[in-house]
């Protein structure tokens, strides 16, 4: 990488207000300005240990039928995204950084990849990217709820000698997969690393409105 917090994307016209709970895995309802609204949550993961009751969050407007969409949640003094249609984004960013990808030509976005839709082609390599936003003794862990789906792509990406790359939405000194809440997903990461697929741990951070690239993190033993 070429220099330390590299600025990536900005987000505007965000609103601070405040959560107050999650009926279902896509919809939250939050307090702003001491009334209540409902908001779309993108993560389909548990997230339970950052979407507690009072927690502060940012949020914009929404083209969909809630009234507004959740994009961080502020955990600890860090504001931590959760909004996974930045994912494919942050990702083109992030590849103009880091050495791995300074000769790739040509990208593709949502390709096809045996019975997967997998979110990038590069120069014809297969490259999958998944957001992590479980942290457990300084560990990142993904995922933090069972992934048939997270599974599935890790083979296609095995098959067709691809990629993997993991985006680390917060502090954290080294990535592994998450062996107790998903074996069968961890299983299949762990035959990955054998077989020498390129796994990319990426250390993102976000100030509130803007999102910076950290650099890379080492991957723990699994």
């Amino acid at each position: 990488m070429k220099n330390s917090q590299i600025p990536l994307l900005k987000l505007t016209n965000l609103k601070l207000g405040t959560f107050l709970n999650r009926p279902n895995r896509f919809s939250s309802e939050i307090e702003y300005k001491n009334k209540v609204f409902s908001a779309h949550i993108h993560d389909p993961g548990r997230l339970t240990e950052l979407l507690i009751k009072n927690s502060k969050i940012l949020f914009a407007n929404s083209k969909g039928k809630l009234d507004y969409y959740v994009k961080a949640v502020l955990h600890n003094g860090e504001w931590i995204l959760i909004d996974t249609a930045l994912h494919s984004k942050i990702a083109l960013q992030v590849f103009k950084f880091l050495e791995d990808f300074e000769k790739v030509n040509t990208i593709q976005k949502e390709v096809k990849i045996g019975k997967s839709r997998i979110d990038f082609l590069l120069d014809g390599v297969p490259l999958e990217v998944k957001g992590v936003t479980l942290v457990q003794d300084e560990i990142a862990l993904f995922p933090d709820a069972p992934t048939k789906r997270g599974a599935r792509h890790v083979q296609e990406i095995i098959d067709h000698n691809g990629m993997i790359m993991f985006l680390i939405f917060r502090k954290s000194n080294n990535f592994k997969p998450n062996w107790e809440t998903d074996p069968i997903f961890s299983i299949k990461l762990s035959e990955a690393r054998k077989k020498n697929i390129p796994i990319y741990a990426i250390q993102i951070s976000f100030d509130g409105s803007t999102i910076f690239l950290d650099g890379k993190i080492p991957l723990a033993e699994f």
